[in-house]
């Protein structure tokens, strides 16, 4: 799967933070690039020059044909500078509401291709150019940078198996997007829509049509919605708290030559729980409770309406009684057997549960926590890890770090250099 691919469904929001991350990711060199840098020279950028009248500091102005290459073209510019690094052109910037930019030269005309706050820009230094060349030397340009850009996203996608098992990533903090599915779940199982009772009738009584009368209470059926909205909010809680705990990791120690990324993220939330926080004591006592309410409302529902161990979804065929359930001795704990609806105390024991462990583990996991509710992407390599290591010792040196980690991701997303 190639980048571009992967942004077709991310949110615009999400798109533009992992832009960031990706841009501030540092690493000494690409795996294979002198491979990649040949076949860019000898394919898509053959022909591409430095432009050695270059102002170097300063990007071109508004004066100059232009183009503007979409999103959905190229929606992480850093891949073209990328691209456009590995053949030895140069990469200036940043400067005022502009992230980089390169000049270049191709078929003896002047190009620059620059990253700015609304938009990446393609120029042309016309030089008096007919209308319909400039059209068409902006057209070229375009497409051959674009082809760079597949090449070198298939180049990251070879090495990205090794740049994670090296912890060289940089996961995107989404929070705040699965808190606000899990509080939509909350507000609405906690206030259901008032449903009325409906009466129906038709014909009398007597009358050769018949008569039909049929009720729907509406208590009932604000009762299923309520159950129904409170094992999608179940679903949504633990899906944060597990997204939590993966951006947690650096906090508690993570060492990429013994924690292996990929396995930790494709483990069982009580798994990473027990790994972020510990197999014993309050960890012990919280995380039994959370499989509780996880055993007895999500994994119902999230697994085809089958419970651990089948007890009250399977009967068997018991002679002289007919068919029994499975889990005769444990069927009063099931909710399919005992409990369709989820009565109101039981969704706010949920929910006060949910927000007991909030509170513990902003408290356990202080600076994981700050770091995660600020909204900025959590980096695993060794030298973000070292950093927090470094600040973990006092609260006033670490608010201070993450303070300035705010100012700078500001700085960057209003390209104010």
């Amino acid at each position: 799967m190639l980048l571009t691919d992967v942004f077709e469904w991310l949110h615009p929001s999400i798109r533009f933070g992992l832009f960031w991350a990706c841009q501030n990711l540092r690493m000494d060199e690409l795996p294979g690039s002198a491979d990649v840098a040949a076949r860019l020279r000898m394919t898509a950028l053959r022909g591409f020059g430095p432009d050695l009248d270059s102002t170097h500091g300063v990007p071109w102005g508004r004066d100059n044909a232009r183009i503007t290459i979409p999103w959905s073209d190229c929606p992480i510019p850093a891949v073209l500078k990328l691209a456009l690094s590995l053949i030895d052109l140069e990469v200036c910037g940043p400067g005022e509401k502009v992230a980089w930019w390169v000049p270049f030269v191709f078929d003896g005309h002047r190009f620059e291709l620059a990253h700015q706050k609304f938009g990446l820009r393609l120029r042309l230094m016309n030089d008096g150019l007919e209308p319909e060349r400039v059209e068409s030397l902006l057209q070229a340009v375009r497409k051959k940078l674009l082809a760079s850009m597949r090449i070198v996203e298939k180049a990251v996608n070879r090495a990205s198996g090794s740049i994670l098992d090296a912890g060289d990533v940089t996961v995107i903090n989404q929070h705040s997007r699965l808190q606000k599915a899990y509080e939509y779940f909350r507000n609405r199982a906690i206030n259901p829509t008032r449903v009325e009772d409906q009466n129906t009738t038709f014909g009398e009584i007597g009358s050769p049509e018949g008569f039909f009368y049929s009720f729907v209470s509406g208590r009932a059926v604000m009762e299923l919605n309520a159950t129904h909205d409170m094992v999608a909010a179940v679903i949504a809680y633990i899906s944060r708290l597990e997204h939590d705990l993966v951006l947690a990791l650096p906090f508690v120690g993570f060492d990429a030559s013994k924690d292996h990324l990929a396995d930790f993220i494709g483990s069982r939330w009580g798994l990473k729980f027990e790994r972020v926080l510990g197999p014993s004591g309050e960890a012990k006592t919280y995380l039994n409770r959370l499989g509780a309410v996880v055993e007895r409302w999500r994994n119902p529902y999230a697994h085809g309406g089958f419970e651990k161990g089948h007890g009250s979804t399977v009967f068997v065929h018991v002679p002289g009684a007919g068919a029994l359930p499975i889990g005769l001795n444990t069927i009063r704990a099931k909710p399919f057997f005992s409990l369709a609806n989820a009565s109101e105390l039981a969704i706010r024991d949920v929910f006060a549960l949910f927000d007991e462990v909030d509170a513990w583990l902003a408290n356990t996991l202080r600076h994981a926590s700050k770091w995660i509710d600020s909204g900025l992407a959590v980096r695993f390599d060794a030298e973000f890890c070292a950093t927090i290591r470094s600040v973990a010792d006092k609260d006033d040196r670490f608010d201070a770090y993450l303070s300035y980690m705010e100012y700078q991701q500001d700085t960057i997303d209003n390209m104010d250099y």
